[in-house]
């Protein structure tokens, strides 16, 4: 493997050593009582690194503690979004008594429109929700789910303001703008440390539909979320702690486009991290509070984000 690709693994290895420090005797992963939602990423992250023992014993404590009868988890409060990350690395690991039940709650969840909220209580859809549910759909063999999410996100590609990318709608479908809710959330594409990932998801997951399906207008319509919408970003949106799911759209899109743009941002991001990780495995960003959550919840996502780049990037070659 090339040596900066292989760098990039190393690095989320790290990241995982770090992380299971704090698995618990039990198996479980709540190492302080008052944080009780940070296990979601741990089996994705650990699983695609090959801990596959600690990753099973994790998810068994959690078929035995935390899932409820109606397929939610304890604690999450609704999270669609944390829910789906939990979903994504059961489903991958052959944990049909967890991804079943858990993939039956995140259904319920979509609106007539297709999109989803964050929390299942919200009165507004959004990007981030939305996108990841989709792309655990076609997980899960549902491509009716992931097609509906994907139509919601096209939705986001009409944008009102040239400066801004709103990424909420209402549960009928309608964009939020701040003419309309003054709470309205939005890109700001001239600032910087931004949630790319607003952006990213759904570009994400039109690669991944086009990957389902080889139906050529999601590919045209990842081509809009990259060129129109993501490269018009601030100039650190390959490299901030919001650019990890950039960055593995970006290597999704090399592999299907050879645009080297999509290639440059992936390693921009790996690049990113090899030079923030911190000594132990973890990563905080400038702005983020300096607690033991932090450095776990972004160790544990980036080692997902480094395996992916790294072994999509070396198939291309």
């Amino acid at each position: 493997m090339d040596p900066q690709l292989q760098a990039f693994r190393e690095a989320g290895e790290r990241a995982v050593r770090f992380q299971l420090q704090y698995q618990q005797p039990d198996g479980s992963f709540i190492w302080d009582p008052s944080i009780r939602d940070a296990y979601h990423k741990q089996p994705y992250s650990w699983g695609i690194s090959g801990y596959l023992p600690e990753a099973q014993r994790l998810l068994s404590w959690i078929a035995a503690n935390t899932l409820q009868a109606d397929g939610s988890l304890r604690d999450y409060n609704g999270d669609v979004y944390k829910q789906s990350w939990f979903f994504q690395g059961c489903h991958r690991l052959g944990r049909f008594d967890l991804s079943y039940p858990v993939m039956g709650w995140l259904l319920a969840q979509q609106k007539s429109c297709g999109g989803f909220p964050h929390f299942a209580a919200d009165d507004r859809l959004r990007a981030l929700a939305t996108a990841w549910t989709g792309i655990s759909a076609l997980y899960f063999g549902r491509l009716d789910v992931a097609r509906r999410a994907a139509d919601w996100c096209m939705t986001l590609l009409n944008q009102p303001d040239p400066t801004r990318f709103y990424f909420q709608t209402t549960p009928a479908g309608e964009l939020l703008t701040t003419a309309l809710d003054p709470s309205a959330q939005f890109v700001d594409l001239a600032g910087v440390e931004q949630p790319y990932w607003e952006i990213a998801l759904p570009w994400m997951l039109m690669l991944r539909l086009w990957e389902a399906t080889g139906e050529e207008h999601w590919l045209t319509r990842a081509e809009e979320f990259f060129v129109e919408h993501y490269l018009a970003c601030g100039a650190d949106r390959f490299a901030c702690t919001g650019s990890g799911k950039g960055s593995l759209a970006a290597a999704l899109h090399y592999r299907h486009t050879g645009d080297k743009r999509a290639r440059d941002g992936a390693i921009e991001f790996g690049e990113y991290l090899l030079a923030t990780e911190r000594p132990e495995g973890g990563w905080r960003g400038p702005t983020e509070p300096d607690t033991l959550l932090i450095y776990i919840d972004h160790a544990a996502e980036y080692n997902v984000w480094l395996q992916e780049v790294a072994a999509i990037l070396a198939s291309v070659g």
